[in-house]
């Protein structure tokens, strides 16, 4: 039996949401603005969107008044949009890249939110699921439902590292992370950003000018990568928690292609 051992930045996210009172739960929560608990993107209570077919021409109504020539943009406005904009595409990769996380990610929003990780820990490879609105967590001996409400201490157990590891796997939190940071700085121009393919796309570089919080996760530095017509391509972000500086960076590629989602098993 492998003895798990959590990264850092990771097992800080778990100490953090337990120390903030955070319950979780293997299933989509309600708006994380309105209702206590682990934080769950706000993606995953909204409407299924539309196919992403008819959906990629469509700018969607949260994104319109936002101006990436304006300079600067507020978090309320940004965090919302990119939200939305996951959803309008339904599908994705997201890629993973850390000193103690690195791995890929694809997920699906119609009809219903669910997504699929593979990772590589410091501790060995780990992968999660949430499929059929089950989370599912195998650390290498196997996969366990993850459901911090269970009975049996081995599901509890792992829907707190499950929950953990979901804020750095699920994009829909990079809408939560970004909309928790008050205003954001635009540069001047789109600049080249390298992609999980290796290629490059020309986005937009919007920072946050200051530290800040997200459920008491101190935020040191964020940085999202976004393109002309709204694409969130890539995020950067360092956080400094129990004593530990954590750099971490996602890359977003394949919006609107086919993908499978399989659960655990």
């Amino acid at each position: 039996m492998r003895t798990s051992a959590l990264p850092s930045s990771v097992a800080a996210v778990a100490l953090s949401l337990a120390l903030a009172g955070c319950t979780g739960t293997s299933a989509p929560a309600p708006d994380v603005s309105s209702a206590p608990g682990t934080p769950t993107p706000t993606t995953t209570t909204q409407p299924p969107s539309p196919s992403a077919t008819d959906a990629s021409a469509d700018t969607p109504p949260e994104c319109e008044t936002l101006d990436l020539t304006a300079g600067t943009l507020a978090g309320s406005d940004l965090g919302p949009c990119i939200q939305a904009t996951l959803m309008r595409d339904d599908t994705g990769t997201l890629t993973v890249e850390g000193d103690e996380l690195a791995g890929t990610v694809v997920y699906r929003y119609d009809p219903a939110f669910e997504f699929r990780g593979d990772l590589e820990t410091g501790g060995g490879p780990v992968s999660i699921s949430f499929v059929g609105g089950v989370m599912m967590l195998d650390e290498g001996d196997g996969p366990v439902v993850a459901d911090v409400g269970a009975s049996e201490p081995a599901s509890r157990a792992a829907g707190s590292t499950a929950e953990a590891y979901r804020v750095f796997a699920d994009p829909g939190f990079i809408g939560d992370l970004v909309g928790a940071g008050e205003s954001w700085t635009v540069s001047d121009a789109p600049e080249e950003v390298e992609s999980a393919d290796g290629g490059s796309v020309e986005a937009y570089r919007i920072q946050s000018p200051a530290a800040y919080s997200w459920y008491d996760i101190p935020i040191d530095s964020y940085t999202l990568w976004m393109t002309a017509d709204g694409l969130p391509v890539a995020t950067e972000s360092t956080s400094d928690l129990l004593g530990r500086t954590a750099t971490l960076t996602q890359r977003l590629t394949g919006f609107g292609e086919p993908v499978t989602v399989t659960p655990l098993s």
